[in-house]
């Protein structure tokens, strides 16, 4: 295998061996954009570290850490980087208690650090922002313009959009259908199918056409004569063109890469998508990560504005409002209580079941490592 070639003149340690002989797929356990996260933080902490990582020194990193202002998230992330090298290569974890203890110190004493929520751009935003870009005239601006679209019509991620290719993407009458083979919650690659509107199949088409794309990476860099490269568009440059076409249609506050998809689950939800919907739609595991996203919405419709001051939840228009008398209010509310308490179950059986099997696949992968380490 691969993974075992030497340099020449090297004298490599027992350790060493570990890292470079561990099998490829047991490597790849986790998202792309995980293991780049964790391999910058181990770097981070091993030009910090003046030893070997014990758990008094990561608990030491963690005071540094939190005296430079770091978000407790980051820190978080800096504990689960050095325990997961530990793992793979095969030595004991150097988290113990002392880090323990640290660690939930940090998160205690620095709760209001950390830039929060990335503002959620909205449908009629992502509009407005496609429409600006489109409208410069050039490649590059319809390129940015379908990336817009597209990520708020399908609620991708950045590395999925970036991942797509011609293959991927087919028209269905006045539709676009989109292939997302593989993702952050989809490392098996079972694929899902998704739709974007008839306004974005019309600029995948018009992309297609002005830069001769017929097979490869859908999204490429464009330079500044106009031409269309043959390369992937990364998603660091995406996140990028989403800041910058935000800020250009006047859109404040902290807007990420995953603004887009946080903005088009809100929409779903003032519209009056449910909870599995929404789960379906952005192809979350976690009930408690699209909490997150809509939280303000929610908020802004619970039982104390909707039973006591009388506020109508916003349900795209598709249906008027006619306001019930108290009996028959409560006995909606109750309905509607006892809609949700299942669709939280029903999430919590499907993220126990995933769980599960995501352990018996590390299992496996333990047992290819071990077998392969041996031969």
């Amino acid at each position: 295998m691969a993974g075992r070639i030497r340099a020449k003149g090297t004298d490599n340690s027992t350790e060493q061996k570990q890292d470079t002989e561990m099998p490829d797929l047991a490597a790849r356990d986790h998202a792309v954009g995980t293991r780049d996260t964790y391999r910058r933080s181990s770097r981070r902490f091993d030009e910090w570290l003046d030893g070997s990582p014990t758990d008094t020194a990561l608990a030491d990193y963690l005071v540094v850490l939190f005296e430079r202002g770091i978000a407790p998230a980051t820190a978080g992330v800096a504990v689960a980087a050095v325990a997961d090298r530990a793992k793979r290569k095969g030595l004991p974890s150097p988290l113990g208690e002392r880090t323990a203890r640290a660690l939930s110190a940090f998160r205690r004493d620095a709760a209001d650090r950390g830039p929060g929520q990335v503002v959620g751009i909205s449908w009629k935003q992502a509009d407005r922002m496609a429409d600006l870009a489109a409208a410069s005239g050039n490649p590059a601006g319809l390129r940015d313009a379908l990336l817009i679209r597209l990520a708020s019509d399908c609620l991708l991620r950045v590395a999925e959009a970036s991942a797509l290719d011609v293959a991927d993407i087919s028209f269905v009458d006045d539709w676009l259908q989109v292939v997302v083979r593989r993702s952050k919650t989809d490392q098996e690659g079972t694929g899902c199918v998704l739709y974007a509107g008839p306004p974005t199949a019309g600029l995948a088409g018009r992309w297609l056409r002005i830069g001769g794309i017929a097979d490869g990476p859908l999204f490429r860099p464009v330079n500044k004569a106009r031409r269309i490269g043959p390369t992937r568009l990364s998603a660091r440059s995406m996140r990028e063109i989403i800041k910058r076409r935000a800020a250009h249609a006047g859109i404040k506050g902290r807007v990420s890469g995953h603004s887009l998809r946080v903005g088009a689950a809100q929409s779903l939800r003032d519209a009056g998508a449910t909870m599995p919907e929404l789960m379906a739609a952005g192809r979350w595991e976690r009930v408690e990560t699209v909490a997150c996203y809509i939280s303000t919405q929610d908020a802004a419709t619970g039982p104390v504005a909707r039973l006591r001051y009388g506020v109508v939840p916003q349900d795209g228009g598709r249906r008027p409002h006619v306001r019930q008398g108290p009996y028959k209010r409560l006995k909606r509310v109750a309905r509607r209580a006892k809609e949700a308490a299942r669709e939280s179950r029903r999430a919590r059986r499907e993220s126990k079941y995933t769980r599960k099997m995501v352990k018996k696949l590390q299992k496996a992968l333990a047992r290819i490592e071990k077998a392969m380490i041996s031969s």
